[in-house]
């Protein structure tokens, strides 16, 4: 007696993870320290090569006008102080 067959699609990442959502496994019903078997499908769909986006926002706007010296300074010393607040001054 063949037991049915439940599908489940995953997406292998380039490192080679797989991951799949809490929500799948309790679909499945699968229980903690259960094995799973994936098996690769005869259609598996061609990995599309990512698009390269480097120098894209280059002229798009002016970056000095996102953030002076003066605003990146003030939130530094802010920071710090805040840090101080919660774990102590260092020396």
């Amino acid at each position: 007696m063949a037991i049915p067959q439940e599908r489940l699609e995953v997406v292998v990442d380039d490192d080679g993870a797989v991951s799949i959502s809490a929500a799948e496994v309790a679909r499945l019903g699968v229980r903690a320290g259960e094995h799973l078997q994936l098996v690769r499908s005869h259609n598996a769909a061609v990995r599309r090569k990512r698009k390269k986006v480097r120098g894209v926002l280059v002229g798009r706007f002016e970056p000095t006008a996102l953030l002076t010296r003066e605003d990146f300074d003030a939130t530094h010393k802010s920071n710090i102080e805040a840090a101080e607040r919660k774990y102590g001054a260092t020396s």
